[in-house]
């Protein structure tokens, strides 16, 4: 009669037990690669070229509910041979709204935070710059996503880097 009654229980909560460890699993980070395209806002730039672009890959630690810190690393051509080119690096403060969001839905993202420019081949020292931006990721598979962001790169240094605002549309992947 005990391993009836045993037997009777386990049964009972099996359900329970199954539905608790799919119910809305929380990704702790995320990783991404993108290619940018975008443009200079001013034109008071020696290397001036109406296109940036950029690519790279980063990623990204959830903290709490949907904030988290991430970093990135790159690389941007804006014209000018050489001169107009550099490895890039920030590292951002980000908030998404669905961070956990399944398949087929969308988890849309804001972001800020700091970045670097770092010549790839002359003398220059390189240029601080801010970034701000928001964007989604459409999820197309469990842990695969197609990413879309618009970025802003804010910098007050004209003697190196693409401009004073450079606006660009990045296009990539991203997978947890």
């Amino acid at each position: 009669m005990k391993r009836l009654i045993a037997a009777a229980t386990l049964l009972a909560i099996m359900p329970a037990l199954a539905l608790a460890q799919n119910a809305d699993h929380q990704y702790r980070g995320q990783g991404y690669a993108f290619f940018g395209l975008g443009t200079p806002t001013s034109t008071g730039h020696r290397f001036y070229h109406p296109a940036v672009e950029h690519i790279g890959f980063g990623g990204e630690g959830f903290l709490v509910k949907g904030f988290g810190i991430g970093v990135e690393v790159g690389w941007a051509y804006w014209g000018g041979g050489v001169e107009g080119q550099a490895w890039t690096a920030s590292g951002d403060v980000s908030y998404h709204f669905r961070r956990s969001a399944p398949r087929g839905r969308v988890d849309p993202f804001v972001l800020v935070g700091i970045t670097g420019y770092f010549p790839t081949s002359h003398g220059a020292r390189g240029a601080p710059a801010g970034n701000f931006g928001g964007g989604v990721n459409i999820w197309l598979r469990e842990r695969a996503a197609l990413r879309l962001e618009v970025r802003d790169h804010v910098s007050d240094n004209g003697r190196f880097g693409p401009g004073n605002h450079y606006l660009s549309l990045r296009v990539g992947v991203t997978f947890r």
